[in-house]
C-alpha cells in the first residue's frame, strides 16, 4: 500500500476548494436575496422617496433660515442680557442709596 502525497495534496485542496465554491455561492444566494428584499421595499414607497426627494431643497432652505433667525434671537438676547445686567447694578447702587437714606431717616425719628 503505497499513498502518493502529492495525489493527497491534490485531493485536499479539490475539496478545499469545493468547500468554498458551496460557500461562495450561498453567500452570493444571501446577498441577491438580501438585494431582491431592498429593491421591493424601494418600490413599496417610490412614492414617498419622491415626494421627500422633491420638498428636500424646500426643507434645507427652511433650516437654513431658521439657523439664521436662531443666530438672531442669540444676539438680541445677548443685548438684552447685558442690559438687564446694567438695570440690576444700577439697581444695586440706588438700593445701597435708599438704605443709606432709610437708615438715617429712622436714627433721625427713633431719637425724637
Amino acid at each position: 500500500m503505497y499513498v502518493d502525497i502529492l495525489k493527497l495534496g491534490q485531493a485536499l485542496l479539490i475539496f478545499l476548494g469545493v468547500a468554498v465554491l458551496i460557500i461562495l455561492i450561498i453567500v452570493l444566494l444571501k446577498l441577491i436575496y438580501t438585494i431582491s428584499s431592498v429593491n421591493s421595499i424601494i418600490k413599496k414607497n417610490e412614492d414617498n422617496i419622491s415626494e421627500i426627494l422633491s420638498t428636500l431643497p424646500k426643507t434645507s432652505k427652511n433650516f437654513f433660515e431658521i439657523t439664521d433667525n436662531i443666530k438672531e434671537v442669540t444676539e438680541v438676547v445677548s443685548k438684552t442680557t447685558a442690559s438687564a445686567l446694567e438695570a440690576t447694578e444700577s439697581f444695586q447702587k440706588y438700593l445701597v442709596y435708599i438704605a443709606d437714606i432709610l437708615t438715617i431717616a429712622k436714627k433721625i425719628f427713633s431719637n425724637k
